[in-house]
Parts: C-alpha cells; structure tokens; sequence
C-alpha cells in the first residue's frame, strides 16, 4: 500500500513537472464562438476618415464558425511558450523613449518600456514570433491554432464595427485618454482609465460576442497581406496573400490612439519581423468540420 502510495505521488510530481515544462491548459487562450456570416470588409468612397488602403467595399460570408481568441495572448501565455521551445527572440523593439518614438536596443517582450504583469498582452513580438507560437500550441493542444484572416477579425468585432461613439470606445478599450495625454498624444478623449501604457486582458467591457480588447490596448497581427485595398480580397473570408509579401496587416488600434480617430476599419501594416510595444496578437482555433 504505501508503495503505491510512493508510486502515485511521483507520477503526480512528474505529471505536474512536464505540465510546467510544456505549458498547461492553464496557459493556453481561451477562445468564444463567433458565428458564420456576412461581414462587409472596407469603407465607402465617401468615408472622409477612411484610408486609401480601406477600398474598394467589399461584402465577405463567413462560412464557417470562428473560435476566436477571448483576449489578446497574454505575457504570461506567451512566456510559457517561450519556458517549453528556448525560442530566441532578438533584443529591440520600438517603443516609447524620454526622446519619443524609438528602437531601444534594450527592450524585448519582457521588457518593452514600461511595467506589466502577466495578464497584460504580450508586445514587442513579430509576427515570425507569433506563428512560432501558434506552432506550438498547435502541437501541445493537437488543435490547429492560427492568426485570425483580416474578414475574420471584421466579423469577430461585431456590428459595432461600424464604428462606436467616442463615450462607448472608453468602455470597451484602452486608448489616450487623460491618463496618457500629452505623454502618447496631446488629443485625448476625457475619461480616464488609469492606464499609461497597456492594461491587463479584459479590463473593458467585452463585445456582442464575449470577445475583449477589440479595440485598443494592441495592434493584432492577421494573417493577410496588406495589399493597400481589398480589390482582390477572397470572397469566402479567406486571408488575402501572395508571394513576397513585404507588410502584413493589423487591426484594432493600441493604447495609443487617440479616440476620436479610432475607427475599428482602420488598418496598420508592418514587415512580419518588425517588433513595436504597440503590437501584440490573438489566436483562433480551427472548428473540426461537421
């Protein structure tokens, strides 16, 4: 008896040793079903805040159900993954300095700038970083996790894509507001988070689908190219890509962003090496198909 009790308690510690080594499903994003449909991708000519990259409209289905990231990957979530694989990422990242916008050679995901915890969306990762991970969790949840298509995070944003009033965007992100003015930008809208820099995950109201964090806090990486329009965007809500692709796009604005421009259709781009502590990323998790 007490040898099986000996026996059980070292499969229990060797248990709890490889979930540390690997990553747990304490560890891995949690996702909430957006469901299949239309999503109306882009701006009307007319649109006067739209960019040139926002044309022409374009009206996408979703065929499928989406499981998409309730939050942002968190530092500790990606921490886990960088714990399990020794991945090495590269000192430097653009972030805000005493001198204004800069590459600090010293700053990396752990280190971006400013203070955060683990409940706080990574930053300062590349893109290159963010499939590295997605690879990974793939393989330890044997589920296939992936970045959203730019039509996918369209959808998953929900009707109040259509832009929310500016009291509404300080319920539901984190922008410039008070706290940060004159230290990010000098406009700011007056309400006041608390927040200079990032927040933790699901600090602000979540979305019609449960979803966090839409707008501000990071910029999220999607799995498109950024072609400057959406004249060839696929119509079944698939990402739109070439070969050679120079820019990748992001969506959702960051801490940054004043919110009187914040418009959820605004789009961003950047090479899928460049690292910024504006940017971070969300997973979603392959459906099995009925």
């Amino acid at each position: 008896m007490i040898c099986r009790l000996i026996f059980s308690t070292l499969i229990l510690l060797l248990s709890g040793w490889s979930a540390f080594a690997s990553g747990t499903g304490d560890d891995w994003p949690t996702t909430q079903i957006v469901p299949a449909g239309p999503v109306v991708m882009g701006a009307d000519n007319q649109d006067v805040a739209a960019g040139r990259d926002e044309v022409p409209t374009r009206q996408v289905v979703i065929k499928s159900d989406i499981a998409f990231g309730t939050t942002p990957v968190t530092r500790g979530q990606f921490a886990a993954f960088v714990h399990a694989t020794n991945h090495e990422i590269a000192w430097g990242c653009w972030t805000l300095t005493p001198d204004g916008w800069a590459m600090d050679g010293t700053a990396n995901w752990q280190a971006p700038g400013f203070a955060q915890s683990d409940q706080h969306p990574v930053t300062c990762v590349s893109r290159d970083d963010a499939m590295a991970y997605l690879a990974w969790l793939s393989t330890m949840t044997g589920q296939v996790h992936r970045l959203p298509t730019e039509a996918e995070w369209v959808r998953a944003a929900g009707p109040s894509a259509l832009d929310r009033p500016s009291e509404a965007l300080c319920a539901h992100g984190n922008v410039n507001d008070l706290t940060a003015k004159n230290k990010v930008a000098k406009v700011a809208e007056h309400c006041d988070d608390g927040f200079l820099h990032t927040s933790p995950v699901a600090s602000f109201a979540a979305n019609e689908f449960g979803l966090f964090d839409m707008i501000g806090n990071v910029w999220e990486w999607v799995a498109d190219c950024h072609n400057g329009g959406y004249a060839d965007l696929p119509m079944d809500g698939t990402a739109q890509t070439h070969e050679n692709c120079e820019t990748y796009a992001l969506r959702g604005h960051s801490w940054t962003d004043p919110p009187g421009p914040v418009r959820l259709g605004t789009r961003y781009n950047l090479p899928p090496h460049a690292r910024q502590s504006i940017v971070g990323f969300r997973v979603v998790r392959e459906l099995p198909h009925e």
